[in-house]
């Protein structure tokens, strides 16, 4: 169920913030009223990052850029992208939305995936927080993924809608390429990798991340102290389910558990209903979907900040003042 962060309603976009999106851009970047950009930036302003190092895997259109400088008064914002066409125009938007913050970030040109590559490595060991909204559904595609769903669901279409092969990835991950990380097992190697390269490089940053909570909230903190951090949840909401992504990865995985004794050690978590009173299990909501993809199927999303469990008794830089 939601936490007391949760909020019901989308608020507005700022009416001064300038709408940065080209036709030939993905779509999925542009929209400020989004609902998990909305539950994002109020996590964000409760991550206590003034004065702060911010680095943003992801950078998407620039909003977040924007709204860790304006809003939670980051000292300096570091961001990349896999898509090497959304630096420059994040850059650009900064630009035209406050022209006096430029100096305070710096976009990485290029296709930078997670932190990977020197730029963004030296970036992240100057880092106190990495932030960031990952995929956390495997490509349908994928031929590891492919195989799983066939062993594990008879029959049944996908659930997920048409998607513009620009916008691919910020749906879907390539599930078979992060197979050595535990938790792609429930969707999460991505983001586990995330963590992992983090913990390495820069072992006092926090993280945030934006989170879908489809695979149940004690997952995602179980991943959080499994890789050495602190989970505290920062803000959460209910969303509706995107059209689409496909969730029928979602349904497999409980086909999988089923007869083996631990289908109560994970429990997928979907409602017909936004104040979640009417839980659905995965393979009622893929049903649902799979019949009309207009019926309504809602899920929780969050946002947790993790602290490295190693330095929980150093004061931070406020603490010290």
């Amino acid at each position: 169920m939601p936490s007391e962060h949760t909020m019901l309603a989308p608020a507005p976009a700022p009416a001064s913030v300038p709408d940065p999106a080209p036709a030939s851009v993905p779509s999925f970047t542009f929209d400020p009223s989004d609902p998990w950009t909305v539950t994002f930036q109020a996590g964000l302003e409760r991550a206590g990052l003034r004065g702060r190092r911010v680095y943003e895997v992801g950078v998407g259109s620039g909003a977040n850029v924007l709204h860790l400088l304006r809003r939670c008064g980051a000292a300096h914002v570091t961001a990349s992208d896999l898509d090497p066409r959304l630096p420059p125009l994040a850059r650009r938007f900064v630009m035209d939305a406050a022209p006096g913050l430029a100096g305070r970030c710096r976009f990485i040109e290029g296709s930078v995936s997670l932190v990977d590559g020197p730029a963004a490595t030296e970036a992240v060991v100057a880092a106190d927080t990495v932030v960031a909204c990952l995929p956390q559904v495997p490509d349908p595609g994928d031929a590891m993924y492919t195989r799983f769903r066939a062993a594990h669901l008879r029959t049944g279409p996908e659930t997920g809608g048409p998607l513009r092969i620009t916008d691919h990835a910020a749906h879907y991950y390539p599930w078979s390429a992060f197979d050595d990380h535990p938790f792609n097992a429930v969707g999460l190697g991505l983001i586990e990798a995330l963590l992992r390269r983090v913990r390495a490089r820069a072992p006092r940053a926090e993280v945030v991340l934006n989170l879908g909570c489809r695979i149940g909230k004690d997952v995602l903190t179980r991943l959080f102290r499994a890789h050495g951090y602190r989970p505290e949840e920062l803000a959460s909401r209910v969303v509706p389910q995107d059209g689409r992504t496909d969730i029928t990865f979602f349904a497999a995985l409980e086909a999988a558990l089923r007869g083996t004794g631990h289908e109560k050690d994970f429990t997928c978590s979907f409602s017909a209903d936004p104040e979640g009173r009417r839980p659905l299990s995965a393979t009622e909501a893929a049903d649902r979907l799979a019949a009309d993809p207009g019926t309504p199927v809602f899920h929780e999303i969050c946002v947790l900040r993790g602290r490295p469990t190693a330095f929980d008794d150093v004061p931070d830089e406020e603490d010290r003042r």
